[in-house]
């Protein structure tokens, strides 16, 4: 399995457990599911409740339900929120993390070239969907991070919609585990 994280915050951020394309060696697409899951605390028949501090009913289990994006949930992203203007200062400074975090990976000039001209690319595609993503950081909520950005797209085939979150190719390291 592959882990992608966030080179500058080390937030795991995706896995390719879920569907990943790269578009134009700059821009990873991941599509995700809507998910239900069920968490429980299981009391044991015959346990004593009020020495276990269980005011219930002995035997049977607390249920909770989460929902979400699997993608969000598993990585446990955190939504966060931009204006469009927001978002702009937010890609100066971030360019200016990454170029740091970059030279410090000891790249040569022609890898630098690449990678700032990879992440224009990419900067280029998302700034005409800003008006309809929503925002995502990693775990951390390190505002220094990458801001994921998850748009909602017809399905090819029209038959409803699919969830697509964008990574920036050239803020992430890869990791085989």
């Amino acid at each position: 399995m592959l882990i992608f994280k966030d080179i500058i915050t080390n937030d795991e951020l995706f896995t390719d457990s879920n569907p990943v394309e790269l578009i134009d060696d700059c821009l990873y697409e991941v599509k995700c599911t809507h998910v239900s899951r069920k968490h429980g605390d299981i009391v044991l028949d015959g346990a004593n409740p009020s020495a276990e501090g269980e005011d219930g009913d002995a035997g049977g289990c607390d249920e909770t339900t989460e929902s979400g994006l699997d993608l969000v949930l598993n990585q446990k992203l955190q939504s966060t929120s931009f204006t469009k203007a927001d978002y702009k200062n937010y890609l100066k400074t971030y360019t200016k993390s990454l170029q740091e975090k970059w030279k410090e990976m000891e790249l040569t000039e022609e890898q630098l070239t690449e990678y700032k001209e990879g992440f224009m690319r990419a900067a280029k595609r998302v700034m005409p969907k800003l008006d309809d993503v929503e925002f995502y950081v990693g775990e951390s909520c390190n505002p220094d991070g990458m801001v994921a950005l998850l748009e909602y797209r017809d399905k090819p085939d029209g038959s409803g919609e699919e969830a697509i979150m964008m990574f920036f190719k050239h803020g992430l390291e890869r990791e085989k585990v």
